[in-house]
């Protein structure tokens, strides 16, 4: 029965593979502490087990395509924030991450020299202890095309790789997120005091009521409250000078006058009697609206004002760079609500001086002619679609593939991006061009997460089937020297990058951090920095050093392959 069940899967290997991932993703959804495998090392555990299997054959089609949806995915995702990044703004951050991805670089080949490491074991000391995870195919690239190697040698550095990412991963997740834990105590700093210092420069100064800024000030849910105009003083002004009187950002969403509503202008003028729709986030402001308009009246029945939430990335030039207090100034701003800014799938805080970046996705609420109004002067709004662009998914894959073909000798030293880091170039360009032409290369981020976690984890499935028979071995062989070098690895490039940014920038401290796991490509310890700092301002300095260290990172697989066999 057994052994009936053994050959029904040698025969029908999808069977092992989706086995991998579903067992992978069940354990990696496991937690102790706080910590978990995660999804990437789950599968890969479980695929070098059923590896053991004797026979297990793994297409290579299916890994070079899961690959390069992975790959294409990630550039399509950062590349935005990658172009954004090399203007003069983000130039300190793109230092600081070159300064972490370089001593990578040189530590890596150090420790593969002095251990006597195989060129696969190094590229995978690196994937692994930097946790990133797409830097394994680019290597596995490099190593198909060395020149004058067999297959089973190959096959063999294929291996090396696979088993080095699975025994440093684990250390390079929890003793990044513990480094940084340590990182504000040996810096001398108390991160909490110093956020809340940042936030404090960044509002104004204000004390936690004036910490909404006046553009866009958004709690959990705005109130809309009717008030008929009663109080002289406000006869015969305008809707706009009604607006000032009130302590807080408040807006007024409609006038009613004799049953009828009027065409709303801010330089409408209110008389005795009118219906004022009021809509403020501020319970402070609904407190005063009866003194300042008049007594409150049953807004039921009263009228209906269709409104809209709608999620817009950030385009135009002349709103790019500039800070939410600064946009407060704008006439068409008025009648908006910010509820949520993200930047690289992290939260950013909502505070008068954060300046909004190229592609931030910015959720507005409102009125639906404000907020249609809104998506006109912003950008591109991302309205709910299933659709996915597959024209420039394909077209993308296909340069990307001409792209990794291409080979560069530099000091004699044939380098070719492979097809993982040609398709990541490929993909960082569409999804720039896409800011340029929003209208084309729709990308849900529902299928965006699909194609490119299933494109990883299938890829990494594939890996640990086809290593699985040589995994025993050769965790034997080099598995406590590895661990040790990725202990290494994953200390001192963090430290590179802090000692540099100290000589020779001056970075707020909450920055710096935030810059620095981005730089180790680490968003788990982001969050540890935001849980410490109890506060979401770490992510500012965070979005630019990611972008750079996904691209640089992953291209290093492939680097390192070449240079190690040459040695």
């Amino acid at each position: 029965m057994f052994n009936d069940i053994l050959e029904i899967c040698l025969k029908n290997t999808e069977i092992l593979l989706f086995l991998a991932l579903g067992a992978g993703y069940y354990i990696g959804k496991f937690k102790f502490k706080g910590f978990s495998l995660g999804a990437t090392a789950s599968v890969l555990l479980v695929a070098l087990v059923l590896g053991q299997i004797p026979g297990v054959q793994v297409p290579g089609l299916l890994k070079t395509v899961s690959f390069a949806l992975f790959t294409f995915c990630i550039g399509y995702s950062v590349g935005p924030q990658f172009f954004g990044a090399l203007k003069k703004q983000g130039l300190s951050y793109i230092w600081i991450a070159l300064v972490v991805a370089v001593a990578a670089l040189i530590t890596a080949l150090a420790l593969g020299k002095f251990f006597g490491f195989s060129p696969g074991t190094t590229a995978g000391l690196l994937a692994g202890a930097l946790t990133t995870s797409a830097a394994i195919g680019t290597a596995e690239g490099a190593i198909n095309h060395l020149p004058g190697l067999t297959a089973a040698t190959k096959t063999a550095l294929e291996t090396d790789v696979a088993i080095a990412y699975g025994i440093t991963y684990i250390f390079g997740t929890v003793g990044g997120i513990l480094m940084f834990t340590l990182l504000p105590g040996i810096m001398g700093i108390n991160l909490k005091t110093e956020a809340k210092k940042l936030e404090e420069s960044y509002s104004g100064g204000g004390d936690d009521l004036d910490k909404s800024p006046d553009l866009f000030s958004w709690s959990k849910q705005l109130s809309l409250r009717a008030y008929r105009a009663e109080n002289e003083k406000i006869f015969d002004k305008t809707v706009s000078f009604i607006e000032g009187l009130f302590p807080q950002r408040t807006v007024i969403e409609a006038v009613q006058r004799d049953r009828q509503s009027l065409t709303l202008q801010t330089d409408l003028t209110v008389q005795s009697g009118d219906i004022l729709i009021i809509g403020s986030p501020s319970r402070k402001c609904m407190l005063a609206a009866p003194e300042l308009v008049g007594p409150e009246q049953d807004i039921a029945g009263l009228m209906d004002i269709v409104g809209e939430v709608m999620e817009v990335c950030v385009l135009n030039k002349e709103i790019a760079g500039k800070t939410i207090a600064e946009l407060g100034n704008r006439n068409e701003a008025h009648g908006l609500f910010l509820r949520k800014i993200t930047r690289q799938s992290n939260t950013v805080p909502i505070l008068p001086k954060t300046v909004i970046e190229r592609c931030d996705i910015l959720q507005l609420i409102g009125r639906k002619e404000d907020v249609e109004r809104a998506v006109q002067m912003i950008g591109f709004a991302e309205r709910a679609t299933d659709v996915t662009d597959m024209v420039v998914v394909g077209c993308g894959v296909v340069l990307g593939t001409l792209i990794g073909l291409l080979v560069v000798n530099i000091a004699g030293i044939p380098i070719s991006l492979g097809v993982g880091g040609g398709v990541l170039v490929s993909g960082l360009i569409f999804g720039w061009v896409r800011t340029l032409h929003p209208t084309y290369g729709q990308i849900p981020s529902a299928s965006r997460w699909i194609l490119q976690n299933l494109g990883l984890n299938l890829f990494i499935a594939c890996v640990g089937l086809g290593a699985g028979s040589q995994a025993l071995a050769a965790l034997k062989t080099t598995g406590l020297s590895v661990f040790i070098a990725g202990v290494i690895l994953t200390i001192i490039p963090v430290l590179a990058g802090l000692l540099f940014a100290k000589l020779f920038m001056k970075l707020n401290p909450v920055f710096l951090l935030g810059s620095l796991t981005g730089s180790r490509n680490l968003t788990a310890a982001l969050l540890t920095l935001e849980e410490q700092a109890e506060s979401s301002m770490p992510v500012l300095g965070y979005a630019a050093p990611y972008a750079v260290a996904n691209v640089v990172l992953t291209i290093w697989g492939s680097l390192i392959v070449n240079i190690m066999h040459r040695l």
